[in-house]
């Protein structure tokens, strides 16, 4: 299904046109007949699309909107609120129109309708020369977005000329990674597959728990309320960690083979984008992997560890650099790192940054490494294999829609590697659909 441009021009609509044949054809018959009455008629029919036509040129309608999105940074998963209130701030009502607010990933009946009519500003009643349009969405997909404009397909009274109006202008939202609780494997503290050990820091009685800053993502059962209303600000108990003070995150950037790559649903940004740009494609296994990689670091970050995060391919300047995060900072500088990341498809590229990603984890005392893992092979995986010698634990999450050969696993445990695999086939991709401990 081919895209379209969105036609803003004033233009007749079929009626109008049936409306001009029709008086034309009864035009003829007059003169073929010598009958008047059919000739006033053929004229009016030919003059009323016409004069609507003139005057709809004369007297357009201004509006303005006021949108307000909360919230504009979000994560995959959660819900926006989009409230958008129009003015009418012409010398003419506006007649009921249909409406769709620009925006991707969402379908067009959960951002679109159509507005009763707005008053002229000549109407002294307020309420009548505003409407709000207002809705929710839950559907966004990772990455940094436009909400709006907010289009209305504006037909006059009489249904004979149309044009789209484009009211007010688009908004930014960041979508962030969707983060979830992983399972204990996810974590581990040592070869063993156990979690990290953690507990709350406590000396004295229970009223002297050690308290941190509530964090985006800290769950709700972790606020210390009696903290929390000592400072007057919400506070959560404070977890010690056994384990090293750094954690890495290795995140396989490879590309996946084009015949394995679904192609998204039209969307709404599809149809009315101005670009005429293609339906843009969803890899399900990497946005699993982007998901799982923001999991484990948030995850890692909340038990206080220095969070490290790696990708397996260079920058644009050929730089690997990671991206850190001290314990006492937030997460949003990964996150959005996170966010913008994509599939990378140059092979040389990928394999010296690989090399590079070994040789900068190995400069680090003994410290906790997972890998999320999905269709890097060759130089480059064998790299990332060797790092189980130097990390203590070593964990690769497999992200595969397909199953995973058993040699593939059996490569991982020899060398040392925990092994879960996740599937974005199934109904709950966050769930393992196999974990292996490692045998070497």
């Amino acid at each position: 299904m081919a895209t379209r441009r969105i036609e803003r021009r004033l233009r007749p609509t079929s009626r109008a046109i049936g409306l001009v044949v029709v008086g034309v054809l009864l035009a003829a018959a007059a003169v073929v007949f010598g009958r008047g009455e059919l000739l006033a008629l053929g004229g009016f029919l030919v003059a009323l699309p016409l004069v609507a036509f003139v005057l709809r040129l004369i007297w357009r309608p201004r509006l303005d909107a006021e949108r307000t999105i909360y919230p504009t940074t979000l994560a995959v998963g959660d819900r926006m609120r989009v409230v958008t209130e129009v003015r009418n701030r012409s010398w003419i009502a506006l007649e009921p129109s249909s409406y769709m607010d620009l925006l991707p990933g969402a379908e067009p009946s959960s951002v679109g309708g159509v507005l009763p009519a707005i008053g002229s500003r000549l109407n002294r009643n307020e309420d009548k020369r505003r409407r709000r349009v207002a809705y929710g969405v839950d559907s966004m997909r990772r990455g940094v977005h436009e909400v709006g404009p907010l289009f209305f397909d504006n037909v006059d009274g009489l249904g004979l000329t149309r044009r789209v109006l484009k009211i007010g202008e688009a908004t930014s939202v960041e979508v962030w990674p969707r983060v979830v609780e992983l399972p204990a494997m996810s974590v581990p503290s040592g070869k063993s597959g156990g979690e990290v050990e953690a507990g709350v820091a406590q000396s004295g009685d229970s009223d002297d728990v050690l308290t941190r800053d509530y964090r985006r993502g800290d769950p709700l059962r972790r606020i210390h309320w009696r903290a929390t209303a000592h400072a007057g600000e919400l506070r959560v108990r404070q977890e010690e960690h056994h384990a090293e003070d750094t954690s890495v995150v290795i995140l396989d950037t490879s590309e996946a083979l084009a015949s394995e790559e679904p192609r998204a649903p039209l969307t709404l940004i599809d149809l009315m984008n101005e670009q005429n740009a293609p339906a843009t494609a969803v890899d399900a296994e990497f946005e699993l992997a982007v998901s799982l990689a923001a999991s484990v670091l948030a995850r890692f970050h909340r038990f206080g560890y220095e969070t490290e995060l790696f990708e397996t391919h260079a920058d644009p300047e050929g730089d690997t650099e990671s991206t850190r995060t001290p314990s006492e900072e937030a997460l949003e500088g990964v996150m959005r790192r996170l966010m913008l990341t994509q599939p990378h498809s140059l092979d040389a590229e990928r394999r010296e940054a690989c090399a590079e990603v070994v040789d900068d984890i190995s400069r680090i005392a003994r410290t906790p490494v997972v890998y999320v893992h999905r269709h890097l092979g060759g130089d480059g995986l064998n790299a990332i294999r060797s790092i189980s010698s130097f990390a203590a634990p070593a964990l690769v999450l497999i992200v595969s829609a397909k199953p995973v050969p058993p040699a593939t696993l059996k490569s991982f445990t020899e060398a040392g590697w925990n092994v879960a695999v996740y599937s974005p086939a199934r109904a709950k991709p966050f769930t393992p659909v196999l974990e292996l401990e490692a045998t070497a």
